[in-house]
C-alpha cells in the first residue's frame, strides 16, 4: 500500500506527476503528498547491506518487499538484482522492488533486465529532480516542505551531489574490474556505463539548476554567508580546479552575490564584504612577498578567485547607490585593492577559462578548430583547459593505447568519449552567457581604472624586456665572432623574415591580464545575439561603454592587445547587422590621416588595411630580395662548376639552396587580429547594409589576393620559373625557383584566415557577383592562376602569365592536374574544414530561387576555370570530386571522432543544399507534361555571362548536383555515407552534433531515392552524349571575347568515366549495406528530431517499394519481402518496435500521421495474402506465413503492448474528444481517419481478417465504442473554430484554412471507415447473441435522438455540407496551356494534403521567358531591378487563376468523393441489415424509404451519383418490403401497402423525366417502376391509380423509356423494355391503349421491331467470322438478354388486335423469317467465333445449351438453352396469328411462309419428341430439365401454329 513515509519504486506516480507538469503546468496535490518522501531525499537512497542481501537471498521462504508484498525470486533474478544493488549503492530488496516494477516495460521495449533495471533507476531520479526544479521554480515547495525542512533540502541537495561522485566511482569501477576479468570491448558493458555515466551527469546539472534556483526564489532563506560558504567550501572539496563540473556552480555564485547585493540589507553585504576580503588577504600572504608573488603557494580556487571579483565588481555599484556606502567603503582601500590581488591570483586566466569553456559552440569552432591562431593557447597558461575528471576514467590512456595496439578494441574508445559530459547549451546560453555579461558591463563601467593599470603595467614590462633583448644584442655585438658565426651569419641571409625586432610572446604572455580580459570578453559575446544586442542597448552605461571603446582602439602598446581588441571587437558584431554597422563605424571613424605603417597602436579601417599591406608588401619585398640573392649564389656556384673547388661546392650547396620563408609570431598574431574582425564585421553584416559590405569588400579584396598570390609563389616553386633578366631590357631568361622551406603552421593559419574572411564575406550572400569574385580568387589560387595587385574579376583576361602586357617575372612551367591543386593547398585538417566550409556557403541556394522572377542559374561562374587551367577546363566538377572522394570519402580514416564528425557534417550539408536545389523531376518529366507549349523552355536558364546562353542539357552538364550524385554511387563515398547512419541511437542520445550529421545523411539519402530514376534514366545519357553540350555566344562582341564565349561550354570537364559504377540503383547499395535498415528503423523512435523520424519513415517506404526488398518471383514467403525478414531476425526486432510504438505515444499528429501512412502503404502493397512489414509494426506474430494475435490478460498489459493496441487506445481517445461535434479538431479526426483506415485494411485482407475481427470484438468492443461516440454535427459546427462556408464565389475563410477542411474531410471519412467496419464486424460475427446485440445497438430507437429514428440513420448528418458557385468551365481556358488532371493529382497529397508547390515552378518556367533582361544580365554588374509587374502582369493573374481553380476543385472534388464514399457504405450496412433473416424488418424499410425519397430528388438536382446509390438501395427494399409484406398481405392491406410505396413510384417517375439522370441511373429507376407496376397489377384500385398517375404526366416520360430500349448499349436497354412491356399492360387495362398508340405515333414501334435484326446482324458477323473483331462475350450475351427481352414486350404488344395489327405492318413476319437464329442446322448446330478472342468459341445446337470451351469441362453456370430464343419467337407468331383471328388471311399465308421456311427445323424439333416419346431421347435431355421444358414449349407452338394454319381444312 503506497504511503507518503516510504520511498516507490515504481515510476508511474512519479511519470505522471512529471507528465500533468509538461501537458498542464499543474501538479495535484494528493500525489505530491503521497511522493513526499521521494521528493525530500532527492538522490539520497538507503544504501545496500547485509540484511537485506540476506532476505533477498534466502530460498527458504518468499521474501517480503518494503511495501508488504512476497515473491519466490529464481537465483538469477536475485544474482543481478545483488550486482546492481552495488552499482547502485540500494538496498537489495529496493532494488528488487525496482527491478519488478520495471521489467513489464523491459519486456515492452526489448531490453535486458540489467538495461531495464538501470533505466528505471535513473529514470526515478531524473523524475524527481524535475518535480522538485519545477516547485522550486514556482515558489511552490511549501506544497511538500515543512517551514523546518528548507535547510535539510538544502543539505540533502549537497548530500545528493555526494552521491553521484560515489555512483561514478562505482562506474568506474565496474570498468576496472572488467578490463581485468572479461571483455573490455563488450558494447552492451561499455553503453550500459556510458548510459550510466551519462544519466548521473544530467542529474548533476539538474542538481546545479535546483541549487541556483532555491539561491534565486528563496534567497530569504538561504541568502545567508553560512549557506554561502557551505557551497564554496562544498565545491572546493569535492570539485578539482580543472574540473568543468566547477562551471555548474557559477551561475549559484553569481546569482547569490547579485541578491545579495540587490537587497538593502546592508549588514548582510558588510558581513559578507569582511568575509571575502579576510579570505582574500588570509591567501595573499601565503603567495606575496613583498613584490614578488608565487601562487604556487596559492590555497584558493578558481571558484573562489573568481567570487571575489565577481563580488567586488558588482559590490562598487552598489556602493554607488548611496552616499553612506560611498562615506564608509574606501574605493582603492576597499575595493580595488582586493581586486588587484584577485589578477594577481590569475583571475583574469580563471575568467578565460570560465567563459572559454561555456562560450558558444560556433565560438570554440571559430577561435580554435578553425586554426586561425590559438589565443587562448597562449594566454592561458596557469589555468588547466576544464575536463569532467570526476567522470573520466582515470586510466583512459590505457583504454586509448589498447585500442591502438591491438584489434578488436574499437568500442572502448567510447569509453573515453567527453562528448556526453559538456556542459549544456542551454545552461550556458540561459544562465551563465547572461551572467558574464553583467560582470562584463559591471567591469567596464566600475573598474575601467584597473584594465588603465593593467595596460600601463604590460607597457612596462615589455619596454623592460626590449632594453633588455637590446642589451644582450649589443653585449653580443661587442664579442668576438665564434667559430661557426660564419654558417649562421650566411644562413641568415636565406631567411626571408619580416620583422627582426620580434616579441618574445610566451614572455609576453605572462604579464597579458589585458588580453586575457579582452579575449574573455570575446570568447562571452561571439556567436550570442542576445546579449550583443542587450551589451549595445545598456543606455545607463552607454557612455562607459564608447570610452572604453575609444580607449580601447588607441594607444595599444603591443601587437597581442591590439589583436584581443579586435577579437572583443569582433564579437560584438554578433549582434547582427546593427553590431556589424556599428563597429564599422567606429573603426572609419578613428581613421587618422597620417598612418605609419605597422602602427598597431590605433586601431582603424586605415590603420588595418595600411598593416596588412604592410605585411603582404614586405613578404613579396623580402621573398625578391632573398630569391636575387639566391640567384646570384646559384649563377656563381655555376660559374666554378669545373673549379678545383666545385666538390665543395656542391656539398655545401645542397644545405644552402632552400630559401626559407618565415614570419614572426607577433607578426601573425596582430594579422590574425585585424583579418578575423574584419571577417566578424562581413559576417554579421546583412542586405540591408550592402553597401558597406561593398565598400568593405572593395577595399579589402587586394589584401585576399596579396596573400593568396603570395602563397602561389611560395607553394609552386616545382611549377614556376623566374625571369632573372626582370629588371632589365634583355631577353627573358627564365630559371628554375629554388626550393623554398616555410613555417608550414604558420602558413596553415595564413591561409585558414584568408579562407575564413572568404567564408564570412559570402555567408548567406544572396549576390551572386560577390559570391562569383570569391569563386575566381579561390579557383586561381588553388590553380596558380592569380595575378600580382590585380583584381581578376575586373580584367577579361584570363591568364595572368602568357598574355600580360608587360613581360611577367613568373610563368607556370607546366599547368597542374585538376586535383593537384587541392593536394598542393589543403595539406592540413584545419584548411581541409575551412576549405569545405566556404564551398558550402558558395553553394548555398539563394534565397529566391524558388520565386518565380528568378531564373536557374549556376552558384559559380559558367567559366570558372577558363584561361589558366590544364586544358582550359571550366566547371566544379574537380571541387566535387575532392570533396566527395577525398574529403568524405576518406573521412573514415581520421581517428577523432570529432573531427570525423566536423568534416561529415559541411559535406553531407553541401549534399543535401545540392541536390534540394532544382528539381530535376519536375525539370526532366513533370514540365513536358504539365505545361502544353514549351517552345521557350530555354529562356529560364541564366548563365550570368553577357552573351553566353545556357540551355536545359547544358545546364545540366555544368550544374553541380549532377556530379554528387555521379559520386553518391562510389564506394568509398557511400560507405562513409552509410557509417554515418550506422552511427546509431546510442551515440545520438549522447551527442547533439551527430543528431544533426544523422539528420542531414538520412536527408541526403532521402533525396537520392527520390532522384535516382530521373538521374539514371535522364541526365545520366545528357551527361554522356558528347554533343549534348554546344556553346552559344549571341550578340556582337571582341573577337577576343568571342573566341573565349564559344569555347567555355565545349571545355566543362567531366571525368572519363561517370555513372553508378556497375549498380543498379541505390536500393542496392542499400542491399549491400544491409545493417543500415534496422538503424533506420530505430531512428523511427528518435526523440531529439523530428526531421530524422519524418526521414527515416520516408526512407522505409521507399525500400519497401523497390524489388531489391520486395520480390514478386515465386519464392519463399521470406525471400519475398527481405525487408521483412531483416526485421524478424535481428536482435533489435523487439526494439524497432518499440521504436515506433514510442513515437506513435509521443502525441505528436504529424508523426502518428506519418507512421500511418507507412503502416497503409505496406498494407496496401500486399496482396492481402502474405505477411509484410506493416503487420510486423503492429504486433501480429507470424508464423508459417500466418498471423497471430497475443490475447494479453489485464495483468500482463504492459508487457504485451502492441502498436495495434496503441491505435486502438489513441482511437478510442480521439473518439471520446469529438464530444459533442460543436468544434471538430483537425489532428484527432485526421489520425482517427488513418487508423480506422488501418484496421479496415487488417479487416478485409485474407490474411489477417479473421485474427483482426476476432480481436477488436473479444478485446476492444470496437464495435460499441464506435456507436458511443458518433456525435451530431450540422451547419453550426466549427472546423477547426470556423464554420463551413460551401460559397466558392466569394471571399472565404474556410477554404483557406487548411485545418477546417481537413477537419471535415477527415471526420466525414472517419465516418465513412466507421460504417465499413460496422459492416465488416456485423457480416462477419457468428455469434447469434452478439449480433442481436448489435442489432438493438444498430436499430433501436436512441434515446439522445429526439426523432425517434434509428441511430444507424443518423449518420447521414455529414451530407449536408456542399460547396457551391464554383464554375468548372473555367478550367477550359487553363486546360488549353496547362494539363490540368495531372497538376491535380501532384497537388492532391495523402490524407488531404495539399501541396502547391509544383504550381511555384510551372510558373517559374511561364514567366521567366517573358522577361528577357534580368537582374545579372551582365557579369558583376550592379543594375537596378526592372518592374517586371509590367511584364508579366497577364501571366500572373493568370497563375491565381490556376492557383484558385485548382485549390477550389480539389476541394469541392474531395468533399462530393468522400460524401458519396460515406453514403456508399451507408447503403452497404443498410443492405446487411435488411438482408439478415433475424431482424424485424417492416418498420426499419419504411424508415429509410422515408429518409431517402425526399434526398434522391434534391440530389436529382445536384449530384446524380448520391441519387444511384440511394436508387441501387431502394431496388433492395422494395423487393424486401414485397418479400415480407406485400406477399403476406390481400385486399385492404395490400392496397395500404402499395399506397406507401406510392411516393417511390413518382420519385422514379421524377428521375426518368431529370434531364440530368444517367443511363445506370434510369436502369434502376425502371427496374424499380417494373417492379411497382407488377404489383399494381394485383389491385384494381392501384391500377386505376396508377394509370392515372402516368397520364398526367409529361409525354417525355414514356419517349425516355423508348429511346433508351432502342438506342442504349447499356442495361437500360433491357430494363427499358421490360418497364415498356408493363406499361403495355397497365394501359390495356383501360379503354384506349395509350402507350401502345403513343408507340405507333412517334414510329417507335417499327424501330423496336427493327431491333431485332440488331441481334440477328451481330449472330451473322460471328457466324461466319468476318465483323467479330470488337465483340466480347459479355456483350454477345447481353444482346441476346436484349433480343429476348424485345421479343416478349413485342408479344405483349401482340396480344391486343389493334397491337398485333400494327406488328403485322411493320413487317414483323417477314423480320423473323430473315432471323439467323432460326437458320440453325438441328443436327450440326452453328458455331460462333468471337474476333478478340480466338480461344473462345459458342456452340449453338438444339440438344445441349450453349456452351462456352473456355469455361473448362462441368462448368456450365453462364450456358444459355437455344430453345430459350426459340420459344419467344413461336410466342409471338402464335399470339398474331390468334389476336388477328382466323378471318386475317394475311397473317395465316404468312405464318405457313414462314413455317416452311424454316421446315427442317420444325422437322428436327418434332423429330427430337417423338424419340423422347419413344425413350430415345438424346442424353442432354435427361441432364437439362430446362433444355427438355423449352423443346415441349416450341412443340406446343408448333402444334397451335399448323392447327390454326390448317383451321379452314
Amino acid at each position: 500500500m503506497s504511503s507518503s513515509s516510504q520511498l516507490h519504486w515504481s515510476t508511474d506516480l512519479l511519470a505522471e506527476c512529471y507528465n500533468s507538469i509538461q501537458t498542464s503546468g499543474s501538479i495535484d496535490h494528493d500525489t505530491l503528498f503521497t511522493l513526499k518522501k521521494d521528493l525530500l531525499d532527492l538522490l539520497k537512497i538507503p544504501s545496500k547491506n547485509e540484511e537485506s542481501r540476506k532476505r533477498l537471498s534466502d530460498e527458504s521462504k518468499p521474501t517480503r518487499l518494503y511495501n508488504g508484498d512476497e515473491f519466490k525470486f529464481n537465483s538469477q533474478f536475485v544474482e543481478e538484482t545483488i550486482l546492481l544493488s552495488s552499482e547502485f549503492d540500494l538496498d537489495e530488496v529496493m532494488t528488487a522492488e525496482l527491478a519488478l516494477h520495471a521489467q513489464p516495460e523491459g519486456h515492452q521495449k526489448g531490453t535486458s533486465f540489467k538495461d531495464t533495471t538501470r533505466y528505471a533507476f535513473y529514470a526515478r531520479y531524473q523524475y524527481i529532480l524535475n518535480i522538485v526544479g519545477y516547485l522550486a521554480s514556482n515558489n511552490s515547495l511549501h506544497l511538500t516542505l515543512e517551514p523546518n525542512q528548507f535547510e535539510g533540502l538544502f543539505q540533502t541537495v549537497l548530500d545528493s551531489f555526494e552521491k553521484i561522485y560515489k555512483l561514478v566511482n562505482f562506474q568506474n569501477d565496474l570498468i576496472e574490474k572488467q578490463k581485468v576479468t572479461s571483455n573490455i570491448n563488450d558494447l552492451l558493458f561499455i553503453n550500459a556505463i556510458s548510459f550510466s555515466k551519462s544519466q548521473l551527469f544530467k542529474c548533476h546539472e539538474t542538481l546545479s539548476l535546483i541549487l541556483y534556483t532555491l539561491i534565486d526564489n528563496y534567497f530569504d532563506r538561504f541568502g545567508t554567508l553560512s549557506f554561502y560558504t557551505k557551497i564554496m567550501d562544498f565545491a572546493t572539496k569535492n570539485i578539482q580546479n580543472d574540473d568543468s563540473l566547477s562551471v555548474q556552480f557559477l551561475p549559484v555564485i553569481f546569482k547569490f552575490i547579485i541578491n545579495l547585493l540587490s537587497s538593502d540589507d546592508e549588514a548582510k553585504v558588510d558581513k559578507f564584504h569582511k568575509y571575502i576580503t579576510s579570505e582574500l588577504s588570509k591567501s595573499y600572504k601565503t603567495i606575496a612577498n613583498n613584490d614578488i608573488v608565487d601562487l604556487t603557494n596559492s590555497n584558493m580556487t578558481g571558484l573562489q578567485i573568481t567570487s571575489s571579483m565577481i563580488f567586488f565588481t558588482f559590490f562598487t555599484t552598489w556602493c554607488k547607490q548611496s552616499q553612506a556606502r560611498t562615506d564608509k567603503y574606501d574605493f582603492k582601500e576597499d575595493i580595488v585593492k582586493y581586486m588587484e590581488w584577485a589578477i594577481n591570483f590569475d583571475f583574469m586566466e580563471w575568467l578565460l577559462c570560465y567563459t572559454s569553456e561555456s562560450c558558444h559552440p560556433k565560438t570554440l569552432e571559430q577561435y580554435e578548430w578553425s586554426n586561425v591562431y590559438d589565443f587562448r593557447s597562449l594566454l592561458q597558461k596557469t589555468c588547466p583547459k576544464l575536463s569532467p575528471k570526476k567522470f573520466i576514467y582515470p586510466m583512459s590512456q590505457d583504454l586509448l593505447q589498447l585500442k591502438e595496439s591491438k584489434q578488436g578494441y574499437e568500442n572502448v574508445s567510447i569509453l573515453t568519449d567527453l562528448a556526453p559530459y559538456k556542459i549544456s547549451e542551454s545552461s550556458n546560453e540561459s544562465l551563465l552567457a547572461p551572467f558574464f555579461h553583467k560582470f562584463f558591463v559591471e567591469f567596464v563601467t566600475n573598474a575601467a581604472l584597473l584594465l588603465i593599470l593593467l595596460r600601463d603595467s604590460e607597457e612596462d614590462f615589455l619596454l623592460s624586456s626590449m632594453n633588455r633583448k637590446q642589451l644582450q644584442e649589443t653585449e653580443r655585438g661587442e664579442g668576438e665572432i665564434r667559430p661557426g658565426d660564419e654558417d649562421d651569419i650566411e644562413k641568415s641571409s636565406n631567411i626571408s623574415e619580416v620583422d627582426k625586432d620580434t616579441l618574445d610572446l610566451d614572455e609576453i604572455s605572462t604579464r597579458s591580464d589585458l588580453e586575457r580580459f579582452y579575449l574573455a570578453f570575446a570568447y562571452t559575446y561571439s556567436n550570442r545575439s542576445e546579449i550583443c544586442s542587450l551589451f549595445w542597448t545598456s543606455e545607463s552605461v552607454s557612455n562607459d561603454i564608447m570610452g572604453f571603446f575609444s580607449w580601447g582602439l588607441s594607444n595599444n602598446t603591443s601587437p597581442l592587445i591590439t589583436a584581443t581588441f579586435c577579437l572583443l571587437l569582433g564579437s560584438l558584431t554578433s549582434g547582427g547587422n546593427d553590431s556589424a554597422s556599428k563597429i564599422w563605424e567606429i573603426l572609419i571613424t578613428n581613421n587618422h590621416s597620417s598612418m605609419k605603417k605597422n602602427d598597431y597602436s590605433k586601431i582603424s579601417i586605415d590603420s588595418i588595411l595600411n598593416s596588412l599591406n604592410y605585411y603582404i608588401d614586405s613578404l613579396k619585398e623580402r621573398f625578391e630580395e632573398n630569391l636575387t640573392d639566391k640567384l646570384k649564389q646559384q649563377q656563381k656556384r655555376q660559374e666554378f662548376l669545373f673549379s678545383s673547388n666545385s666538390v665543395k661546392q656542391d656539398n655545401l650547396s645542397q644545405s644552402k639552396d632552400n630559401l626559407v620563408i618565415e614570419l614572426a609570431e607577433d607578426s601573425l598574431v596582430f594579422i590574425s587580429g585585424f583579418v578575423q574582425l574584419i571577417s566578424s564585421v562581413f559576417k554579421n553584416l546583412s542586405s540591408d547594409s550592402k553597401d558597406i559590405k561593398l565598400a568593405a569588400l572593395n577595399r579589402f579584396y587586394p589584401i585576399i589576393n596579396g596573400f593568396l598570390y603570395f602563397d602561389n609563389l611560395i607553394t609552386g616553386g616545382k611549377n614556376l620559373s623566374v625571369d632573372v633578366n626582370s629588371n632589365n631590357t634583355q631577353n627573358p631568361k627564365y630559371v628554375d625557383l629554388p626550393n623554398i622551406t616555410i613555417s608550414e603552421e604558420n602558413r596553415v593559419i595564413l591561409i585558414n584566415l584568408m579562407l575564413n574572411l572568404l567564408n564570412n564575406i559570402v555567408e548567406d550572400e544572396q549576390d551572386l557577383s560577390i559570391r562569383f569574385k570569391v569563386w575566381e580568387i579561390l579557383d586561381r589560387w588553388l590553380y596558380h592562376g592569380m595575378s600580382e595587385g590585380e583584381n581578376p574579376s575586373n580584367s577579361i583576361q584570363k591568364d595572368p602569365f602568357l598574355h600580360q602586357s608587360t613581360r611577367p617575372k613568373y610563368i607556370n612551367k607546366r599547368l597542374i592536374r585538376l586535383n593537384q591543386g587541392f593536394e598542393i593547398k589543403l595539406k592540413s585538417l584545419s584548411q581541409v574544414s575551412n576549405f569545405i566550409r566556404l564551398v558550402s556557403n558558395l553553394l548555398t541556394p539563394l534565397s529566391n530561387q524558388s520565386e518565380a522572377f528568378a531564373k536557374y542559374s549556376l552558384l559559380y561562374p559558367v567559366d570558372l576555370g577558363s584561361g589558366y587551367r590544364i586544358n582550359n577546363s571550366v566547371g566544379i566538377w574537380p571541387y566535387i570530386e575532392y570533396l566527395m572522394v577525398e574529403a568524405f570519402g576518406k573521412s573514415n580514416r581520421m581517428t577523432n571522432f570529432e573531427d570525423q564528425t566536423k568534416i561529415k557534417t559541411q559535406v553531407v550539408k553541401i549534399i543535401k543544399f545540392s541536390l534540394e536545389e532544382v528539381d530535376w523531376v519536375f525539370l526532366t518529366d513533370t514540365s513536358s507534361r504539365v505545361i502544353h507549349d514549351l517552345t521557350n523552355f530555354n529562356e529560364i536558364f541564366e548563365s550570368n555571362i553577357s552573351g553566353l546562353k545556357l540551355d536545359y542539357k547544358s545546364f545540366i552538364k555544368l550544374h553541380h548536383s549532377i556530379p554528387i550524385l555521379n559520386y553518391l554511387f562510389d564506394e568509398k563515398v557511400y560507405k562513409s555515407l552509410m557509417s554515418i547512419i550506422n552511427i546509431g541511437q546510442d551515440t545520438l542520445d549522447r551527442d547533439a552534433n551527430v543528431v544533426k550529421l544523422v539528420e542531414t545523411a538520412l536527408n541526403v539519402v532521402e533525396d537520392v531515392l527520390k532522384l535516382q530514376n530521373t538521374f539514371i534514366k535522364t541526365l545520366l545519357p545528357i551527361m554522356k552524349d558528347q554533343e549534348s553540350v554546344k556553346s552559344s555566344t549571341v550578340g556582337t562582341h571582341t573577337s577576343l571575347f568571342n573566341s573565349v564565349g564559344k569555347s567555355i561550354l565545349d571545355n566543362v570537364y567531366t571525368p572519363a568515366t561517370i555513372g553508378t559504377n556497375g549498380v543498379t540503383d541505390f536500393f542496392e547499395i542499400l542491399l549491400f549495406n544491409l545493417s543500415v535498415i534496422p538503424q533506420i528503423a530505430l531512428y523511427v523512435g528518435n526523440s531529439s528530431s523530428e526531421r530524422i523520424v519524418f526521414s527515416s519513415i520516408n526512407i522505409l517506404s521507399k525500400i519497401s517499394s523497390s524489388s531489391f526488398f520486395i520480390t514478386s518471383n515465386n519464392e519463399s514467403i521470406l525471400r519475398k519481402n527481405r525487408l521483412l525478414s531483416t526485421f524478424e531476425s535481428i536482435d533489435e526486432s523487439i526494439k524497432i518496435k518499440y521504436a515506433f510504438i514510442s513515437q506513435f505515444e509521443s502525441l505528436n499528429v504529424s508523426m502518428q500521421s506519418k507512421i500511418l501512412e507507412f503502416l497503409l502503404e505496406n498494407l496496401h502493397k500486399s496482396n492481402g495474402t502474405s505477411p509484410n512489414v506493416g503487420h510486423f509494426l503492429l504486433g501480429y506474430e507470424i508464423h508459417g506465413g500466418n498471423l497471430f494475435l497475443t490475447n494479453p490478460s489485464s495483468s500482463d498489459e504492459l508487457s504485451h503492448n502492441t502498436l495495434l493496441r496503441v491505435l486502438l487506445n489513441t482511437l478510442e481517445g480521439n473518439l471520446t474528444n469529438l464530444g459533442d461535434g460543436f468544434n471538430v479538431q483537425a489532428g484527432p479526426s485526421k489520425i482517427s481517419s488513418l487508423i480506422l483506415e488501418t484496421i479496415i485494411k487488417l479487416s478485409q485482407d485474407a490474411i489477417s481478417s479473421h485474427v483482426t475481427l476476432t480481436y477488436l470484438r473479444d478485446f476492444h468492443s470496437l464495435f460499441e465504442k464506435l456507436l458511443d461516440y458518433q456525435p451530431k454535427i450540422d451547419l453550426q459546427t466549427l472546423w477547426e473554430e470556423l464554420p463551413f462556408n460551401g460559397d466558392l464565389d466569394e471571399e472565404n475563410k474556410f477554404i483557406e484554412s487548411e485545418a477546417s477542411y481537413q477537419a471535415l474531410f477527415s471526420f466525414i471519412n472517419q465516418r465513412t471507415l466507421i460504417l465499413q467496419y460496422l459492416s465488416l464486424e456485423f457480416h462477419n460475427i457468428q455469434s447469434i447473441t452478439k449480433k442481436d446485440h448489435y442489432a438493438k445497438l444498430l436499430l433501436n430507437i436512441h434515446e439522445d435522438f429526439i426523432s425517434g429514428s434509428s441511430r444507424i440513420l443518423n449518420f447521414l448528418d455529414v451530407l449536408n455540407f456542399k460547396f457551391k458557385n464554383f464554375d468548372i468551365t473555367d478550367g477550359e481556358m487553363l486546360n488549353q496551356k496547362f494539363d490540368l488532371e495531372t497538376i491535380v493529382e501532384d497537388v492532391k497529397g495523402f490524407d488531404f494534403k495539399l501541396d502547391f508547390g509544383i504550381l511555384d515552378k510551372i510558373v517559374k518556367i511561364v514567366i521567366v521567358p517573358s522577361n528577357q533582361n534580368t537582374q545579372l544580365s551582365q557579369t558583376f554588374i550592379s543594375q537596378p531591378a526592372i518592374d517586371t509587374s509590367a511584364l508579366t502582369s497577364e501571366i500572373i493573374v493568370e497563375s491565381n487563376k490556376l492557383h484558385n481553380f485548382i485549390n477550389k476543385f480539389i476541394l469541392s472534388t474531395n468533399l462530393r468523393n468522400i460524401q458519396l464514399k460515406c453514403l456508399h457504405s451507408w447503403c452497404q450496412l443498410i443492405e446487411i441489415l435488411i438482408t439478415d433473416p433475424k431482424i424485424s424488418r417492416h418498420h426499419f424499410i419504411l424508415e429509410v424509404l422515408q429518409i431517402i425519397l425526399p434526398k434522391i430528388n434534391d440530389y436529382l438536382e445536384t449530384d446524380i451519383l448520391f441519387s444511384e446509390e440511394l436508387i441501387s438501395l431502394s431496388v433492395l427494399l422494395f423487393d424486401l418490403y414485397d418479400k415480407e409484406i406485400l406477399e403476406k398481405s390481400a385486399n385492404e392491406d395490400f392496397l395500404q401497402g402499395m399506397q406507401r410505396l406510392t411516393s417511390l413510384f413518382k420519385t422514379c417517375i421524377t428521375g426518368i423525366l431529370n434531364s440530368n439522370s444517367t443511363p445506370n441511373l434510369r436502369s434502376n429507376l425502371y427496374v424499380l417502376t417494373n417492379k411497382f407496376l407488377l404489383k399494381v397489377f394485383k389491385n384494381q384500385s392501384m391500377i386505376d391509380e396508377t394509370s392515372s398517375i402516368i397520364r398526367s404526366i409529361d409525354k417525355k416520360f414514356i419517349e425516355i423509356i423508348l429511346n433508351d430500349s432502342i438506342y442504349s448499349e447499356g442495361s437500360s436497354r433491357i430494363t427499358s423494355i421490360l418497364l415498356l412491356e408493363s406499361l403495355i399492360h397497365l394501359s390495356s387495362f383501360s379503354n384506349q391503349n395509350f402507350v401502345l398508340k403513343r408507340l405507333i405515333k412517334n414510329n417507335s414501334l417499327l424501330l423496336l421491331v427493327k431491333s431485332i435484326k440488331r441481334t440477328d446482324e451481330m449472330i451473322q458477323s460471328l457466324q461466319n467470322g468476318k465483323g467479330g473483331e470488337g465483340i466480347s462475350l459479355e456483350t454477345l450475351l447481353f444482346e441476346l438478354t436484349a433480343f429476348k427481352s424485345t421479343l416478349y414486350f413485342l408479344i405483349r404488344v401482340s396480344q391486343s388486335k389493334p397491337g398485333a395489327l400494327q406488328l403485322i405492318q411493320c413487317e414483323i413476319f417477314s423480320i423473323i423469317k430473315q432471323c439467323s437464329i432460326l437458320k440453325i442446322n438441328p443436327d450440326l448446330g452453328m458455331s460462333l467465333n468471337l474476333g478478340d478472342h480466338q480461344d473462345v468459341k459458342i456452340s449453338l445446337v438444339l440438344d445441349a445449351p450453349v456452351g462456352f470451351n473456355e469455361l473448362g469441362p462441368g462448368k456450365n453456370s453462364n450456358n444459355v438453352s437455344y430453345f430459350e430464343f426459340l420459344v419467344p419467337i413461336f410466342q409471338l407468331v402464335v399470339s398474331i396469328v390468334l389476336s388477328m383471328g382466323p378471318t386475317y388471311k394475311p397473317s395465316l399465308i404468312q405464318c405457313k411462309d414462314l413455317l416452311k421456311t424454316y421446315d427442317s427445323l420444325v422437322v428436327g424439333i418434332m423429330k427430337r419428341d417423338l424419340l423422347i416419346e419413344n425413350n430415345q431421347h438424346h442424353e442432354s435431355y435427361k441432364e437439362d430439365l430446362i433444355n427438355l421444358i423449352g423443346l415441349k414449349e416450341v412443340v406446343k407452338l408448333l402444334t397451335i401454329l399448323d392447327s390454326l394454319i390448317h383451321y379452314e381444312e
